[in-house]
């Protein structure tokens, strides 16, 4: 992934120059630092998005056909871990992290297993559907 853009000025350059340094200036630990070289930094906004949402649909409708019957099941609730749901979206676990984060997939809490959040296949297939029909 590449670095974002990042735009910097001197603090010296803004209206509330006086402001900083004064605040700054409280701080005992900053005693020895030169107040002039303060620079403000600001970096680019990134848009979250999954890289190949394809292929991570793909993957997962592959999964699903053919091994259907493996994916455990209670009282007609698919029961999938996260551990188990990025083995069939194939992609790592901090992926997945990444995407819950960003809100791509959206886990639920189980109706049969008290406090237990699940991932089931055909709601995270779903949601990925959704995501690509709105890029």
């Amino acid at each position: 992934m590449p670095r974002r853009k990042q735009y910097k000025i001197s603090a010296r350059q803004t209206a509330i120059y006086d402001v900083i340094v004064a605040e700054l200036q409280q701080n005992p630990e900053l005693a020895d630092y030169d107040m002039g070289t303060i620079e403000i930094s600001i970096k680019k906004k990134i848009t979250p998005r999954i890289q190949n949402i394809d292929l991570a649909i793909a993957n997962l409708k592959r999964y699903i056909a053919i091994n259907r019957e493996h994916i455990q099941t209670i009282n007609g609730e698919m029961i999938v871990s996260k551990k188990e749901i990025a083995r069939m979206l194939k992609i790592s676990r901090p992926t997945l992290d990444k995407w819950i984060r960003e809100e791509f997939v959206t886990p639920v809490q189980s109706s049969v297993l008290k406090g237990a959040i699940i991932f089931p296949p055909d709601q995270i297939l779903k949601q990925l559907q959704n995501k690509k029909s709105k890029k």
